[in-house]
């Protein structure tokens, strides 16, 4: 079994909604119109990953959590005002090259922020990159 390596992965950019951000998907198509609003939650949460490790010096564990934080204080109000279900699912901080966890300060390393929540049925998965475009 082949594991990726920086040879045999191939990165792309994600396509994206224009307005929300919303990594396009066929898995998006499960979400209802009540749940659709909630969807750009992980997006927002990577996001907020990327910015306070790449203008900050925090670390990975604070910012993962910052995140997490994020989804489950948005996951009472979709469940409070629109009876939609939101589950944190994961967040991590891996390196470019060895796609093995980065713990403490990013410390100007190139990485990948990942995560997935669930949104009702659906299992929503996203990344975003730190230092590095494609």
């Amino acid at each position: 079994m082949a594991f990726p390596t920086s040879d045999n992965l191939h990165i792309i950019p994600t396509t994206r909604d224009r307005t929300d951000h919303l990594a396009l998907s066929s898995r998006n198509a499960y979400l209802t119109t009540t749940e659709r609003p909630y969807a750009p939650t992980l997006h927002r949460a990577l996001s907020q990953v990327q910015t306070s490790l790449t203008t900050t010096s925090t670390t990975a564990e604070s910012a993962i959590q910052a995140a997490r934080d994020l989804i489950e204080q948005v996951a009472v109000k979709a469940s409070t005002e629109s009876d939609v279900l939101i589950k944190f699912d994961y967040i991590e901080v891996f390196d470019k090259v060895t796609f093995e966890p980065i713990r403490g300060e990013l410390g100007g390393r190139e990485a990948v922020v990942a995560g997935a929540m669930w949104l009702g049925k659906t299992r929503l998965i996203d990344n975003l990159l730190i230092g590095w475009a494609v």
